[in-house]
């Protein structure tokens, strides 16, 4: 009987033990669990902060693009009406030395040619 009943408190320590470790395995699961859901959340907690400064920055940058936009098409403006003061002043001068030199022809023989 003796014999029997320290097997019994041993198969009652086994269990109990056993029931231990399970009990661990559970608390450990659910420590990983809580600590991935926590990592989760800060990764996106991360994720949005860095998204926010993102659009900040473009935003900026588009502004600057704008407005380097607009500055260019004013600098375009003005470089187009010096071209079409240029053209307007030398319209007439350049006209008369074109037909000047299409109504002036001074016939010469070619070096190639020979006077027979």
């Amino acid at each position: 009987m003796l014999q029997s009943r320290g097997i019994s408190d041993l198969l009652a320590a086994e269990k109990k033990a056993q029931e231990l470790i399970e009990e661990a395995r559970k608390r450990k699961n659910k420590r990983i669990k809580d600590a991935q859901n926590e990592a989760k959340h800060e990764i996106e907690q991360f994720k949005s902060e860095r998204e926010r400064r993102y659009k900040g920055l473009e935003q900026q940058q588009l502004g600057n693009r704008t407005q380097m936009t607009e500055e260019s098409n004013k600098d375009t403006q003005i470089q187009i009406a010096s071209l079409k003061n240029q053209y307007d002043s030398n319209k007439q001068d350049l006209l008369q030395r074109i037909i000047t030199l299409v109504c002036d022809i001074k016939p010469e023989a070619h070096i190639n040619a020979r006077i027979q």
